[in-house]
């Protein structure tokens, strides 16, 4: 049974005394007095018999009432919180597939290129509602028709986690979800939107022979940040390390490498990973430099 604080002081006081007491008296112990629904309760559950005697009521604790307090009281476990309900993300399975695809691509594709990539074209019932809903534009009198993703289509693919995936397929398109969720955090962290991360990796066309980059006092360090501003096209834009390293000759690789780590702890300054390995060629898989466990072949110096 559960009782509330100021009746198990009443008992307990009882206890103590070892003799029946009245109101008064149990005032004067610090726990208050016995009386009225109170009263009733402990009376009820056989833990305390109460008497009028003349004009006050004595109180006696029971048995009963000495085993309740020699019973250790029942640990309260709270319930978890309900988790949110979350908004129903209104799209079926490959619809979802596609909206990933879209952002994975970052570009416009072809339906024949999409199938190749989704393994189903994006035609039908399933073209009509993204496009309905905003998340997709498609070109049709292309052939084959065009499909690219909306500004609407990024935003979803940004927050598909915190949706409630659709039941079909549920196991694997929460586990998509998951993802998402994972690399959202990372980019977060990375400070990099979606759009940047994802975005196709655009060959810088060169010179033949680029003007080389002089050492100076500045070291390896200033002579990137130089070769980096003559490549950068706006100030802060990607620029593949490839084309850097064209800019640097006689440098050697490992004392670029060092410095390119050393520049990360410098604000502004990032160097990330292509996410679409596919469009990397030889030269831009020479040129990566190893970092965190994998190759990144991209650099961005933000102006300050």
């Amino acid at each position: 049974m559960e009782l509330s604080q100021p009746l198990i002081k009443i008992l307990k006081a009882l206890q103590e005394r070892g003799a029946p007491m009245d109101n008064k008296e149990l005032k004067a112990a610090g726990v208050g007095t016995l009386t009225g629904d109170g009263r009733e309760t402990l009376n009820d559950q056989g833990l305390v018999t109460s008497e009028k005697v003349r004009s006050a009521f004595v109180h006696t604790l029971t048995q009963a009432g000495r085993d309740f307090l020699a019973t250790p009281p029942k640990p309260v476990v709270k319930k978890p919180a309900p988790k949110p309900k979350l908004p129903p993300v209104g799209l079926s399975p490959n619809q979802i597939l596609a909206v990933i695809v879209l952002m994975a691509e970052a570009r416009e594709l072809t339906n024949t290129e999409f199938a190749a990539i989704a393994g189903f074209p994006l035609n039908g019932r399933d073209n009509t509602a993204l496009v309905k809903r905003g998340l997709v534009e498609t070109d049709k009198n292309a052939r084959p028709m065009v499909h690219q993703l909306t500004d609407a289509g990024w935003s979803l693919a940004r927050t598909l986690h915190e949706t409630e995936p659709p039941k079909e397929g549920r196991s694997a398109i929460q586990t998509l979800f998951t993802l998402m969720a994972n690399v959202g955090r990372a980019l977060e962290r990375l400070q990099l939107s979606h759009g940047e991360f994802f975005k196709q990796t655009q060959t810088t066309t060169v010179d033949a022979a680029p003007a080389p980059v002089a050492i100076g006092p500045e070291g390896v360090e200033g002579a990137i940040r130089a070769a980096y501003t003559a490549l950068a096209d706006p100030p802060g834009d990607w620029v593949g390390l490839a084309d850097v390293r064209d800019r640097l000759p006689g440098v050697e690789k490992a004392a670029v490498d060092n410095a390119l780590r050393a520049m990360l702890s410098q604000p502004g300054v990032r160097v990330i990973p292509v996410a679409n390995l596919k469009s990397l060629d030889a030269r831009d898989r020479a040129a990566a430099v190893r970092i965190g466990g994998e190759d990144s072949h991209m650099m961005a110096i933000e102006s300050s």
